[in-house]
């Protein structure tokens, strides 16, 4: 029996103090996850914001996540909050997380101990980085934001970006894209993606159809 997939994305903000940098560098302000079958059929969505404990959100996280500290107010500390998720992960088979990049892991247990939280053990195993396994199976020499990724396969992103559900739901389209061999080839013959050292941001993308 197989247990149900979970595709994970956090918000964080960064916490300022030096000495409790040393155990944790952020705090989770935001958990959305999807939760797929084993044929990846959507079974279930989950949303939750989360309240810091150390320091208030500075603007610019602000601005890229659109979470202020009223989005927060009254929102559960990260105990009682990964006691939500966790009930509805549910842990009658142990479910294997699926992330953008192995962050959200790290941010999650990193976290867990500063605050001394008990977590289920399935939160120290089962995490598969969707984000090094798009790189191998497009042979990229490095790995790529979700937003670029999913350009490199021909997927719209759907929603707002940087919200947790949002960048959930579109790695759940990675997912199950990478998951039909068929369709990666596809992509892989019908696209282009090329890496400019001299930008800014490491690459640049040019997405080119084959003509007939």
């Amino acid at each position: 029996m197989h247990g149900d997939k979970i595709v994970l994305d956090l918000e964080f903000t960064p916490i300022r103090d030096r000495d409790l940098q040393q155990v944790a560098s952020n705090e989770i302000i935001e958990i959305g996850a999807v939760k797929l079958d084993e044929k990846n059929h959507i079974l279930d969505e989950f949303q939750q914001y989360v309240k810091p404990q150390y320091g208030s959100i500075p603007s610019y996280i602000t601005k890229i996540t659109g979470i202020t500290e009223d989005t927060v107010a009254h929102a559960p500390d990260y105990a009682e909050a990964m006691q939500h998720f966790t009930r509805w992960v549910g842990s009658d088979v142990p479910s294997r997380f699926y992330t953008w990049s192995n962050s959200d892991q790290t941010v999650i247990l990193r976290e867990a101990d500063l605050k001394e939280v008990w977590l289920e053990d399935m939160y120290y195993h089962y995490w598969v980085d969707l984000q090094r396994i798009h790189q191998r199976i497009y042979g990229f020499t490095r790995p790529m934001n979700l937003m670029n990724a999913l350009g490199s396969m021909q997927i719209d992103f759907n929603g707002t970006e940087h919200g947790a559900l949002a960048d959930a739901r579109n790695t759940a389209e990675i997912l199950c894209s990478l998951s039909d061999v068929k369709k990666v080839r596809e992509s892989i013959e019908t696209s282009y993606v090329t890496y400019n050292h001299a930008e800014s941001h490491g690459f640049t993308m040019g997405l080119m159809f084959k003509k007939k």
